[in-house]
């Protein structure tokens, strides 16, 4: 029981850690019809495009922070302008503030389950599979990170360098079970 106590404190502070320098970035689709979760990846699309270059710029949370809060009424009109352009009229909500996620990987980096800064756009009814990705440190542009020259890092990436953490079972390794 106290090996369960420990490892789930252990757990919580991981996830803490990692919450406190990120902000997550949020879609959620209307509905799960095939139109409405293509609408979702599109709408995703022109958000990323055309925020991307912003978060280059940002050398940590708060300088992300001041982006995305600058940035609220064009990711709305971002987001609205797509809708239209696929003939639909959904209302769009965008919304900046902590919400519970689901263990989630990227890559080789996995993010604890747990309750995270996001900005959330809202589509529609907001019922649909939704899509998420960490916005700063900016995972969610691929290119912002594979476009660095050799010696150089990505900003905001100092997060993922803290311990190595891998969960195990110990009665797992005993019984040699994942090997």
């Amino acid at each position: 029981m106290i090996a369960g106590a420990c490892f789930f404190s252990y757990r919580t502070y991981v996830q803490q850690e990692f919450a406190s320098e990120l902000i997550r970035f949020h879609v959620i689709a209307n509905s799960d019809s095939y139109a409405d979760q293509s609408l979702k990846l599109h709408v995703r699309d022109s958000i990323v495009n055309e925020m991307k270059v912003r978060f280059r710029a940002a050398n940590n949370r708060q300088e992300a922070e001041q982006i995305i809060v600058a940035s609220m009424d064009e990711i709305k009109e971002l987001a609205q302008h797509q809708i239209q352009l696929e003939g639909k009229q959904y209302p769009v909500e965008v919304k900046i503030g902590d919400y519970d996620f689901p263990t989630k990987s990227y890559g080789n980096l996995t993010l604890p389950a747990g309750n995270y800064h996001a900005v959330r756009v809202i589509i529609g009814e907001g019922k649909g599979k939704n899509w998420w990705c960490v916005l700063f440190p900016p995972l969610c542009f691929v290119d912002s990170v594979d476009s660095l020259k050799q010696d150089e890092r990505a900003k905001g990436m100092k997060v993922f360098e803290k311990d190595n953490v891998e969960f195990r079972l110990k009665s797992a390794d005993v019984l040699n079970i994942f090997s």
